[in-house]
């Protein structure tokens, strides 16, 4: 067969005659139709997959949202003070809000606290998620 010559085009007498051959020739195993159907009577049976809770996950997911904004903000107006460049007095200046914890006395207890603070409230919210109403 010449590889640049295109094949021929098949005719209906080509179609008829592959269609004409024996059936019975070919076979499935034995049991092979009665497992197939079984598998998809256990398929058919089994429950639906449960859906995501998304009315659950929505506010976890807007606060780490908006964790992550004041996390790169906050960096972000740090890195612009420290090289002296002038900068837009945003509302919300975090830094400037935060600044008087650290000035404290013990204010490694204060962050210690705070930190255990806030992990507890996350693990009482993950509790209150999962358990049943």
């Amino acid at each position: 067969m010449n590889p640049k010559q295109p094949n021929p085009p098949i005719t209906d007498a080509d179609l008829d005659r592959a269609l004409a051959a024996d059936h019975d020739s070919i076979l499935p195993s034995s049991g092979f139709a009665a497992s197939v159907m079984n598998a998809v009577s256990a398929e058919a049976a089994a429950p639906a997959p449960l859906a995501f809770p998304w009315k659950r996950a929505l506010p976890g997911l807007a606060v780490g949202t908006v964790a992550v904004v004041v996390v790169v903000v906050s960096a972000f107006v740090g890195f612009l003070r420290r090289f002296n460049a002038p900068v837009d007095a945003s509302p919300v200046n975090v830094q400037a809000l935060l600044a008087p914890l650290g000035h404290y006395a013990n204010g490694a207890a204060l962050w210690l606290t705070v930190s255990l603070a806030i992990s507890g409230a996350c693990l009482l919210f993950c509790r209150r998620l999962v358990s049943s109403h």
